[in-house]
């Protein structure tokens, strides 16, 4: 044994006389040897059991943070008229947050599962004389692979850090955008869809031309009629793009634009029109088939959920085309 008299270390006074005399001539016995190698694995064990309460923490603080997510992604708040304008872009946002927690949580709690593995095995070791010997000394390592678990569990946190930075700043966007498009309502400009619903047909034609005029767009045809060839308003935008737009309003039925419509526009609106951009625009919907045609045919549509977006939050056209935006901004 090493017998250093300026040690701070002193033999605990244990009551049972058998056990301190045992640990007396254990002590005595040891050589420089053992004493390193029992110190090699208390400073593993330790480290092997600080991985685990990292990845438990970690595991644990995401788990917060992923039931936070769902609180907010199934809660009854998004109902209020506040979030109208943003609804939809919320839960998607929220929906996906929650779904990537989910995934994190449940890499963590199998991190964390390995941890505990690793742990046990440095216990179940610690009576292997052999453990630290010259012919060990070069085969593969329990602690690296601690450490290795280590990383991955560190990446995973690092990535949620990530995911709910990008969340606030996406949140951050959304408010804005809504409070754009509540300051928008709540001026003459709007039109509600229940307006909107009352309009005669050819008011429809001349509001989807006002909307493209109010979106930088110069008007050369505001409404339709006889001889029209499914061009009911058409215009040039910003960009100097021809636009053709065909126009249905379905009253407050609420029913589809109808398949026949949507190819009797895409009949004209490119040969004989000379259209860069077909629009289709009702207050109503369209059916899968037409919307599967519309696609395959490059026409633009737009549903009634767009149309409010349009019309009554003020967003522009571009915007809900999925297009570029305007060099010049909308005025």
């Amino acid at each position: 044994m090493i017998d250093n008299p300026s040690s701070l270390i002193a033999l605990p006074r244990y009551a049972n006389p058998g056990l301190a005399r045992m640990m007396q001539e254990g002590l005595a016995a040891a050589s420089q040897d053992a004493l390193l190698a029992a110190y090699l694995w208390a400073q593993e064990e330790a480290f092997a059991w600080a991985v685990v309460g990292a990845v438990e923490r970690w595991q644990e603080e995401v788990g917060a943070e992923q039931k936070y997510a769902h609180s907010r992604a199934f809660g009854d708040h998004t109902a209020k008229d506040f979030w109208v304008p943003m609804r939809e872009d919320w839960q998607q946002l929220i929906g996906l947050t929650a779904t990537r927690l989910d995934e994190a949580t449940d890499h963590l709690g199998a991190l964390a599962s390995e941890a505990r593995e690793i742990h046990e095995q440095f216990v179940e070791a610690s009576g292997d004389p052999d453990r630290y010997s010259a012919d060990n000394a070069t085969g593969e390592q329990l602690l690296d692979e601690a450490a290795l678990l280590y990383g991955k569990a560190e990446e995973v946190r690092k990535g949620v850090d990530r995911i709910l930075r990008e969340e606030r700043g996406e949140v951050h966007r959304l408010l804005v955008f809504n409070a754009e498009c509540r300051t928008y309502r709540a001026t003459s400009r709007s039109r509600s869809l229940e307006q909107v619903d009352y309009l005669h047909h050819q008011e429809f034609e001349e509001l989807t031309a006002w909307l493209l005029e109010r979106d930088g767009h110069a008007i050369e045809r505001r409404t339709g009629g006889p001889g029209d060839m499914g061009a009911d308003v058409i215009a040039v935008s910003p960009s100097g793009q021809r636009v053709v737009v065909q126009c249905k309003h379905v009253g407050t039925s609420g029913r589809s634009m109808g398949n026949g419509a949507l190819h009797g526009l895409n009949g004209t609106a490119r040969p004989v029109h000379k259209a860069d951009i077909v629009i289709a625009v009702t207050n109503g919907g369209f059916a899968r088939q037409g919307r599967r045609f519309a696609e395959e045919q490059g026409i633009h549509l737009i549903d009634r959920a767009a149309l409010q977006r349009w019309a009554t939050w003020g967003r522009p056209v571009s915007e809900i085309l999925g297009l570029p935006a305007p060099d010049t901004p909308a005025t």
